[in-house]
């Protein structure tokens, strides 16, 4: 077979490849007030129910910290998302479809170092559905030795069918935490979600609260 005939089946082997679901991704919303006078930190994982039309038609608390939870669960609330895309035919083409999206908002307490500190510790209170991926083992982002205020940052991090975060990108910057953010969401994994009765990759949403240290 000469190189350009390879060439031309391989491109038509690509075109005939069924289209491949696609998760829901965040578009707009806005992000949650930090309570300021709150002396420890706190995990709020929420899991949404995103429609086809890309609207938040409810929540699951899964892991709350009050008072962060009610602050986190009422800015999801007007978050707007593509929709997925999916079909349960392989033979149809894909169309807009309901599905879930994790938002797991970790907030450190107000000091300079990690470690156990005052205030109410997190507390498992829901079940995931097993179309959302679940966090296993959790990184919170160390304290930039400069920076002087408080910040949050958005992360968008993609799961991989193994539970591993193949990519992190910045989708609402806090300058001077980017970097932390980002660093600590490589190193988180998840228990994967599963689609169509198999591990599935996945997007999650991961919000990183740092508040001003007490000196």
């Amino acid at each position: 077979m000469t190189l350009a005939r390879s060439i031309v089946v391989a491109v038509c082997a690509l075109l005939m490849a069924p289209e491949q679901p696609t998760p829901a991704r965040y578009i707009s919303g806005e992000l949650p007030a930090v309570p300021v006078q709150t002396i420890g930190g706190g995990q709020v994982f929420v899991e949404l129910a995103v429609t086809a039309a890309g609207s938040v038609a409810g929540t699951t608390i899964l892991r709350a910290t009050p008072p962060f939870t009610d602050a986190v669960v009422s800015a999801l609330q007007g978050w707007r998302f593509e929709p997925a895309r999916d079909t349960d035919d392989p033979k149809e083409p894909l169309h807009d479809v309901a599905s879930t999206v994790l938002v797991a908002a970790i907030f450190r307490p107000p000091t300079l170092l990690n470690g156990p500190v005052a205030g109410t510790p997190p507390t498992d209170v829901g079940t995931a559905s097993i179309t959302t991926p679940l966090p296993g083992s959790i990184v919170a982002p160390a304290f930039p030795a400069k920076a002087i205020a408080s910040g949050l940052v958005l992360v968008e991090a993609d799961v991989a069918s193994t539970g591993a975060v193949a990519d992190a990108r910045l989708i609402v910057s806090a300058p001077g935490f980017d970097e932390p953010a980002l660093n600590a969401a490589r190193q988180w994994t998840f228990r994967p979600a599963r689609l169509h009765g198999r591990a599935a990759p996945s997007v999650v949403y991961l919000l990183f609260g740092f508040r001003q240290p007490v000196t």
